[in-house]
Formats: structure tokens, C-alpha cells, sequence
């Protein structure tokens, strides 16, 4: 294991962190954000945090030069695991030295669920934050969809940094690799300008339809990022606006796509786009889930159809795409819907996407499976290749999909009696279990749209801490930093 190499990607990034830092200290210093009582100004601890980012990054990236331009898949899955958990703990210094976290980890939990684009928060009031706090909430979680580290892989190359294994373990969705250009860095700068144009576009919208700046800018940087942080207590629920829902709605689908569909469609191959099964799989999912959804609240509450609809239609793609934004209290829901949301929160969006989730692709995948095995029980001599699109797949890659939906329900299953067993009740536990491991944000019962993660114990909030990240590294890149084979020569 080349550990030099490690610390200075690890350094170039915390370095990069630092510079980033700068944004939300601006913002504290242009609506002069006041201190809380006994505590630091937001400006003074953003100014902290970038300073001690800065120096350790440059500590770890000068004094321990090393030849990285060439890296190994453990080492690439390394970085991007250790990056995660020490770029969290400086993006959670401004929480923490604010007061706005009195303790550390509520503050590590918040920027946890920021950078994961996770959504799951702790506060019980954030209308009252600091516009500082507030902003970089949401520029954690805009950051975290496309990955900071995607970012950086524009800028390795010129560093001498072969990047490609950081790419095959950061990428959004995992379950695939696609080089969009013949070079990596052109892969991550196409990557970065279609994200970028479609957060342009969404600020636009929003700003036209009469939403402030401030807000129309955070909610944009989550709504790509399926993250789900809003600067208002009651989510998008509080403007009760069709038109933002709309516009909102609209992103939430487009971050939920594989970005490599993205490209296509402003090369214009539309053809590619609808032929891809796995982006049928999810439109056919959403509007199959909308409609139930629809008839199901039409029936039960004595809504009209339109009412139930618009309440249907956002919710159930905030929840499919694994943003998180509430403009209903789904926890009040009938039982079945209940178990619907549930179900649609452990499919996800599309590979390749900046939601989280075990992916349509996978699910798909799973299905051709199981009709395999039934096919197998009738001819049992009978070799059947698992195909997507026509194409087959590799077996290998097969089994990973299988061991990684076992590893997804064994540790829900797990982080479920965890909780339970310290006092939590069991619709909160399970459904916390399923949010953080999943990266949805918000569950059942205490942790509902409506509610929050501040009642759970403080060894909860540690464990849902490591099942938000690795769910948003798919569970191997975490498992591989406790394995002893990672760490030898």
C-alpha cells in the first residue's frame, strides 16, 4: 500500500476543501451573520475551517512528496474512503464551533448527510440558522452529488496524477464506468458542465418564478444533488407553490437520470435515451408509483384528483430519486402507501446519477435472476446469460449485484436492531436503518419528512453516520479499509 501516495491526494483535496470553504464565509460576511452566545461568528469559524484544511492539506500534499502518478484500484478506494471521512470533519468545524451543533457529533451526523447528499438532519429549527450555515448545508450536498472528487480528476492530470481508479470508486451510482471521452479528465469535465448547466437553469426558474436568490440558489444545489437539505423547516412545503414544485420536481427526475443520458440528450440522440431499459424501468416505476399513489389519497382523504396528484407526483419522485423534499407529511399516509414509499426508497434512481439507493439497474438485474433460476428449475442443462439491452453481462458482475443487495439488507437489518436496542421504537429504527443506509434522509415514524434525527442516541447517531457513508460508496469501499489484505505490500 503506497501511503505517501494516499496523503497527498488526500492533502490536494483538503486543500481544494479550503478554497470551497471560502464561498459560505463570504456569505456569512455579506448578511453579517451574528454569533451565538459564547460561541464564533460564522465568518470567524469558516475562516478557521479553511485554514486548518489548508494547512493539513498542504502539510500532508509537500512534506510527504511520493510518485502518484500511478494508482492501484485499493489504493483509489482508499483515498476516496479516508477523503470522505476527513474532508466531513473539516466541512463540520463551522457547525460546531458556531454552536449551532453544541455537540460534535450532531455537527460530524449534518455534514455527514450534506456531503453523502443523504438529507437526514438534526435540527429541529432551521429557519433560524445563520444564512452562512444554511448556505453551505446546501453546497455540501451540490458538491457531494457529482463528488468533490469527480471535481479534482479535471485537475490531477495536470498534477501527474493517474486518476482513473478514484474515478471507478467516487463515480455517482457506482454500478457503472462509462468514459464519455477517450480521456478521464475530459470524462469528469463533461460530467461537471452538464451539472453545472442544469443547476444554471433550475436557479433561473426558480429566480423567474419569483423565488429569492438565497433560496432559489439552495434549493437548487440540493435538488440536483437528490440531496434534500432546505433552508426552511417545512422543505419546499413552505412556499405552497405549484410552479416552484414543478420546476423542482422537473430536477429532482433529471438528477435521478444516469448523467451519461444527459449527454445524449444534448447531442441530441434521443433514440438512446428511451431505449435504455434502465431509464425505462425508472419512468415506468415513478408513473406506476404517482398513480397508486394518487387514486390511493383521492380515496382516503376526499382529495380531488389534481390535489392528490400534485401531492402524489412530488413526493413520490422526491422519494424515488432519494432527494428527500417534502411538501406532505407521507408518515400520515395510509399503511400501504407507507410500505410503497418504503419499497420505491430502496430502488432508487438511475446508475451513474447523483442519487443514492441500490439503483434501478440492479433491480433489474435481480429480476433476470430470479427468471433465470426458474428457468434453471424447468431446463436444468439450460445455459442462460443475464442480458440488460441485449447486452450480456459478465458473471462477475453479476455477483456483485447479488452480494451487494445482501450486503444492503444485511446491514438494514442490522442498524435496525442496533437502534432498537437502544430504546428506539421499531418503525423509527427500521425506517432510520433503511434512510441513512440508502441515503433518502427522511423515514418513519420520529425520523418522518416532518420530523428529525435529534432524538436519536448518541451511538445511533455514530452508527447512522457509517451507514450514510457507506452507502454512498456502496458498502466494498468502506468494507476494504478493515480488511488486512487492503493494507499489505
Amino acid at each position: 500500500m503506497n501511503l505517501k501516495a494516499i496523503f497527498n491526494v488526500v492533502g490536494i483535496l483538503l486543500i481544494l476543501l479550503s478554497g470551497i470553504l471560502l464561498v459560505p464565509l463570504a456569505v456569512s460576511l455579506i448578511y453579517a451573520d451574528p454569533a451565538l452566545s459564547g460561541h464564533q461568528t460564522p465568518l470567524f469559524a469558516f475562516l478557521i475551517a479553511c485554514l486548518s484544511s489548508g494547512i493539513t492539506g498542504l502539510i500532508l500534499w509537500r512534506l510527504l512528496p511520493s510518485g502518484i502518478e500511478k494508482l492501484r484500484e485499493r489504493e483509489g478506494f482508499v483515498i476516496v474512503g479516508v477523503a470522505w471521512i476527513i474532508i466531513t470533519f473539516f466541512g463540520a468545524l463551522p457547525l460546531y464551533l458556531t454552536g449551532v451543533c453544541p455537540e460534535f457529533v450532531d455537527a460530524y451526523f449534518e455534514t455527514m448527510s450534506g456531503f453523502t447528499t443523504t438529507g437526514a438532519s438534526i435540527f429541529t429549527n432551521i429557519d433560524a440558522l445563520p444564512h452562512g450555515i444554511l448556505f453551505w448545508r446546501n453546497l455540501m450536498q451540490w458538491l457531494g452529488g457529482m463528488g468533490i472528487i469527480i471535481l479534482s480528476l479535471a485537475i490531477f492530470p495536470a498534477l501527474g496524477i493517474g486518476s482513473f481508479q478514484l474515478f471507478k470508486a467516487e463515480i455517482p451510482g457506482g454500478a457503472t464506468v462509462e468514459r464519455m471521452k477517450p480521456r478521464l479528465a475530459e470524462t469528469a469535465k463533461v460530467l461537471w458542465k452538464t451539472y453545472l448547466v442544469l443547476t444554471l437553469a433550475e436557479i433561473i426558474l426558480l429566480k423567474a418564478g419569483g423565488m429569492e436568490w438565497f433560496d432559489a440558489i439552495c434549493h437548487t444545489f440540493s435538488t440536483m444533488a437528490t440531496g434534500g437539505f432546505s433552508p426552511h423547516q417545512a422543505s419546499v412545503g413552505y412556499f405552497n407553490n405549484l410552479y416552484f414544485e414543478t420546476v423542482i420536481m422537473l430536477f429532482m427526475f433529471l438528477g435521478g437520470m444516469n448523467f451519461a443520458l444527459h449527454y445524449h440528450l444534448i447531442q441530441g440522440n434521443l433514440k438512446v435515451v428511451f431505449q435504455n431499459p434502465e431509464f425505462r424501468f425508472y419512468l415506468s416505476m415513478i408513473v406506476i408509483v404517482v398513480a397508486i399513489t394518487t387514486f390511493g389519497l383521492a380515496h382516503a382523504t376526499g382529495d380531488s384528483l389534481g390535489h392528490a396528484f400534485r401531492r402524489a407526483a412530488f413526493n413520490v419522485i422526491s422519494i424515488s430519486t432519494t432527494t428527500g423534499y417534502a411538501t406532505d407529511d407521507f408518515n400520515l399516509w395510509p399503511d400501504y402507501l407507507r410500505i410503497l414509499i418504503v419499497v420505491i426508497m430502496m430502488v432508487g434512481g438511475c446508475s451513474g446519477s447523483t442519487s443514492g439507493s441500490f439503483k434501478a439497474i440492479r433491480v433489474i438485474i435481480l429480476f433476470k435472476v430470479i427468471l433465470r433460476e426458474l428457468q434453471k428449475l424447468v431446463h436444468p442443462r439450460a445455459v442462460v446469460r443475464i442480458k440488460v439491452g441485449q447486452k450480456p453481462l459478465p458473471p462477475d458482475y453479476v455477483m456483485n449485484v447479488v452480494a451487494l443487495a445482501g450486503l444492503f439488507l444485511g446491514l438494514t437489518g442490522a442498524g435496525f436492531i442496533a437502534l432498537a436496542a437502544m430504546g428506539v421504537d421499531l418503525t423509527t429504527a427500521l425506517s432510520a436503518s433503511i434512510a441513512c443506509l440508502f441515503n433518502i434522509g427522511p423515514g418513519m415514524g420520529h425520523v418522518g419528512p416532518s420530523a428529525d434525527y435529534a432524538g436519536l442516541p448518541e451511538a445511533g447517531k455514530w452508527i447512522m453516520i457509517l451507514w450514510m457513508l457507506m452507502g454512498r460508496l456502496e458498502i466494498f469501499g468502506i468494507f476494504l479499509l478493515f480488511l488486512p489484505m487492503t493494507w499489505r505490500k
